[in-house]
């Protein structure tokens, strides 16, 4: 498997626009931690350019923790706001001198993972700049009922308050790819500014009466194979 990673623009876990957007997220195993400000400051340098800055897709570089038993530890996501744009930015950088350059430095220092295309369903936007994401990977053998939980869940929030814990949340539907469960139908991502609010926020979600509702309502739609902590790198054309 070849992955070019900078053909699509990248972020694991970072939601931008919620109605027909696409994430596409390419994940990589690096073995030498000291590389990864190699890499940061190779796509910091490419998104200097005018050829980059024209892109027309968000791109995060992330660093994945507590993970299971995945054994990529760093993506790049790329976030689309819908599938002609994704085509264009293809047909844009494939094969450029630009997208060369960067592969040169970057692809000797990680391994091919995984890959995958995220369809954004529904989401919302808090308080702050994503630092941290922890990612719910699921099973959804319902899906027109979770949505419809999930979306009363996250009015809910809205309305009282509560969507002020965290920077950003959100649904996506695994549309190709994946990771190591074959059986993984959805993501699930709450954001925050830190560790400390990420942790801090959960508590005080799952504690409340709103999303004890959702939870009872989905408990046989759903199964959580895997959740992990995703923490933002950099970010570029956001």
């Amino acid at each position: 498997m070849k992955i070019k990673f900078l053909t699509l623009y990248l972020f694991i876990f970072s939601i931008i626009s919620y109605s027909q957007g696409l994430t596409s997220i390419y994940s990589f195993k690096i073995d030498n931690q000291s590389d990864i400000p190699t890499i940061v400051k190779a796509m910091t340098e490419h998104f200097e350019t005018d050829f980059a800055k024209a892109g027309s897709a968000s791109v995060e570089v992330v660093e994945e923790h507590f993970n299971g038993t995945e054994s990529s530890n760093i993506s790049f996501v790329y976030n689309f706001k819908d599938v002609e744009e994704m085509q264009n930015e293809y047909a844009r950088v494939n094969g450029s001198e630009e997208i060369n350059k960067v592969h040169e430095i970057v692809m000797p220092l990680v391994s091919e993972d995984s890959q995958m295309l995220l369809k954004n369903i529904v989401g919302g936007k808090g308080s702050g700049e994503t630092g941290v994401s922890m990612v719910f990977v699921m099973n959804v053998n319902n899906p027109s009922l979770y949505l419809d939980e999930y979306t009363k869940l996250i009015t809910t929030m809205e309305e009282n308050g509560k969507s002020k814990l965290f920077t950003e949340y959100g649904l996506s539907e695994i549309f190709a790819g994946g990771q190591q469960d074959p059986k993984a139908s959805h993501h699930a991502v709450i954001g925050a500014v830190d560790m400390v609010s990420l942790v801090n926020g959960l508590d005080e979600l799952f504690a409340s009466s709103e999303f004890a509702e959702f939870a009872s309502n989905v408990n046989n739609s759903r199964s959580i194979s895997s959740r992990k902590i995703v923490f933002t790198l950099a970010t570029f054309n956001k």
